[in-house]
């Protein structure tokens, strides 16, 4: 016998037969239910989530991996002395899963429902420490009618709102998509090209809650990743400031700017609307059908980002200039007006004035685009209190 041949055998001897072993314990897991919760249990809690699968498909490896870590989670805490609440479910109720039905000739209801059969029975497999007691799907009528609950009160508060915007739209799926759902411009779920659409949707007025949230994310440094606390502070989006009127040469009314730094104002050397905002579109249509043209080619392009690809601060500036100007409102100074990426519509007003010499955005466009900077703040000289320091309340 080769040394190679030993090894083999070795092997064998001492292999882990996970076929023949998990499916000897699988019936007794299933008849004690051993990670099924005591409510009444006086031992200190934990609650591990993990998101919901879409039954929009078969499971793959990709699945095993994501709950795989959340079971580690949720073992590692059982180990010491907690008693966990390790719920599973389905994410059924929504166009991805119909719309996955309809296109293979299924009734929706009896297809999403075959498959959430089929993907618990393989996640039963992996043996996973879920509470299968308190299984759910959000498309039974006895949750959702919950979420319609919560919806009315929310309604009834002025905390739910419909208006049109720009969004993210999938051809296939038929659906709208977060920004974080569209992947180097298509749709995670399905890869069709995401396309952009202006459509009226429902809003929920997360602003009103802005400081809570912000406050909630202060207790997790150090425990959560700097990188996602960044992000989901920049998803709440809370800004202090100050809105200013400019006037735009032919323009009906003034345009309302929002600015964090209204003692800058006197170094605004041009301003800058989102090119995917109505302004955008009522300036460029006021101008020469040379600048309609740029300007509609350059909207074109735009709509096959994403709001996070557009806040790259890394990418290059682009924009197109309109052929517009406004009238600086503290120093009476023509300043051309652009349109450009980095500013998004639904930030603000949609429109900013454009301070190069102190703002690193503002400067980055400004250098691509041979446009004038004028300092106009010392940060390093001394008050003296000589002169009031301009506030946005003063404004």
């Amino acid at each position: 016998m080769t040394d190679e041949q030993h090894d083999d055998l070795h092997r064998d001897e001492n292999a882990y037969d996970f076929a023949r072993i998990e499916a000897r314990w699988a019936p007794v897991w299933d008849a004690l239910q051993p990670f099924t919760v005591d409510e009444n249990d006086s031992k200190p809690r934990r609650y591990v989530l993990d998101m919901f699968p879409y039954p929009s498909g078969d499971l793959h490896m990709g699945h095993a991996e994501v709950y795989a870590l959340g079971d580690v989670v949720a073992r590692y805490w059982r180990q010491q002395g907690f008693s966990v609440l390790h719920p599973i479910g389905w994410d059924s109720f929504g166009l991805p899963a119909e719309n996955a039905a309809i296109k293979r000739g299924a009734d929706p209801r009896e297809w999403t429902y075959a498959n959430i059969a089929q993907q618990r029975a393989s996640m039963q497999r992996y043996a996973t420490s879920f509470d299968w007691s308190r299984v759910l799907h959000t498309s039974d009528p006895e949750y959702y009618r919950w979420n319609q609950w919560l919806f009315l009160r929310m309604y009834e508060k002025g905390l739910a709102y419909r208006k049109a915007s720009w969004v993210n739209w999938c051809p296939n799926d038929q659906t709208v998509l977060a920004n974080e759902q569209v992947v180097d411009g298509a749709c995670e779920r399905c890869g069709a090209i995401a396309e952009k659409k202006k459509l009226t949707q429902w809003y929920f007025k997360i602003t009103d809650y802005a400081d809570r949230l912000l406050d909630d994310l202060n207790q997790l440094e150090g425990s959560w990743p700097s990188k996602v606390l960044t992000m989901q502070r920049n998803w709440i989006g809370r800004s202090t400031g100050a809105d200013v009127d400019f006037v735009i040469e032919g323009h009906h009314s003034p345009v309302t700017v929002f600015t964090t730094r209204p003692d800058t104002l006197f170094g605004a050397t041009f301003m800058v609307v989102a090119p995917d905002s109505d302004l955008a579109a009522e300036l460029a249509s006021g101008s020469t059908p040379e600048v309609r043209m740029r300007f509609q080619a350059y909207l074109e392009e735009v709509q096959k980002k994403t709001e996070i690809d557009r806040q790259d601060t890394t990418r290059e500036k682009t924009g197109v200039f309109l052929d517009r100007w406004a009238i600086n409102p503290v120093n009476g100074e023509r300043i051309p007006v652009w349109a450009a990426d980095y500013v998004l519509a639904d930030y603000g007003h949609g429109a900013i004035m454009a301070v190069p010499a102190h703002d690193q955005r503002d400067l980055d466009f400004a250098i691509a685009h041979g446009l004038p900077v004028k300092v106009v703040v010392d940060t390093n000289a001394p008050v003296t209190g000589a002169i009031p320091v301009i506030t946005p309340e003063m404004l």
